[in-house]
């Protein structure tokens, strides 16, 4: 007889606020990728949730621009703020 499925936990890993390209850390990669979608030079993010760094519901430039900064220790990671 068949053996009914059993129910697992799955953990739920979380986002890296700004690691659009979910490579386990926020950087100058993730900022050029954002500018890249903004150019339509690519169509797509593997991580587009995390991209929002100042959560004003949209990806810009602005949001590449924070991470640079956060990249070179001008800011804080407490200035990024993804929904």
């Amino acid at each position: 007889t068949p053996v009914p499925p059993v129910a697992t936990d799955t953990p739920v890993v979380a986002k890296v606020c700004g690691d659009v390209n979910e490579s386990g850390v926020t950087n100058s990669v993730d900022a050029s990728l954002i500018l890249q979608l903004k150019a339509d030079l690519i169509s797509s993010l593997a991580n587009e949730s995390s991209g929002d760094v100042n959560d004003d519901g949209a990806i810009t430039s602005v949001d590449a621009a924070i991470i640079l900064q956060f990249t070179a220790d001008l800011i804080g990671e407490d200035a990024l703020n993804c929904p």
